[in-house]
C-alpha cells in the first residue's frame, strides 16, 4: 500500500505546475447560479488532454468521462458551480484569479 501512495505522491509532484494551471484556470470560469457551461468544457478539455477515451459534456455543464475498458468503475461526483463572490470591493484581489500565495 505504502508504495502505491509513494507513486501517486510522485506523480502529484510531477505534475504540480499542470494541476495548479488547470484548477487556477476553472477558477478563472465564473460559475454561480448553476451556470456552468463553460466550466464543465473547461474540464471535458482537460480529461481529453490527459487521455479519456471518452468525453460528454452536455449543454448544463455535466460531464461523463470513461478511461479503459475493464470490469473495475470509479465514479466521482462534484459540484463545479460556485456560490456568489459577494462585494468584489471586498477582495483584497480578484476572486476569479486564482491568486497562488507562498508556493
Amino acid at each position: 500500500m505504502q508504495d502505491t501512495i509513494n507513486s501517486i505522491n510522485e506523480r502529484v509532484a510531477e505534475a504540480h505546475d499542470d494541476i495548479v494551471t488547470f484548477l487556477r484556470d476553472i477558477v478563472a470560469i465564473p460559475s454561480m447560479d448553476s451556470d456552468i457551461e463553460a466550466v464543465g468544457q473547461r474540464i471535458g478539455e482537460e480529461m481529453r488532454k490527459l487521455g479519456f477515451d471518452e468525453v460528454y459534456v452536455d449543454r448544463y455543464g455535466s460531464i461523463v468521462g470513461r478511461i479503459g475498458s475493464g470490469p473495475t468503475i470509479l465514479l466521482y461526483d462534484s459540484h463545479i458551480d460556485t456560490v456568489g463572490i459577494g462585494d468584489p470591493a471586498q477582495w483584497p484581489w480578484d476572486p476569479f484569479q486564482g491568486k497562488v500565495e507562498d508556493g
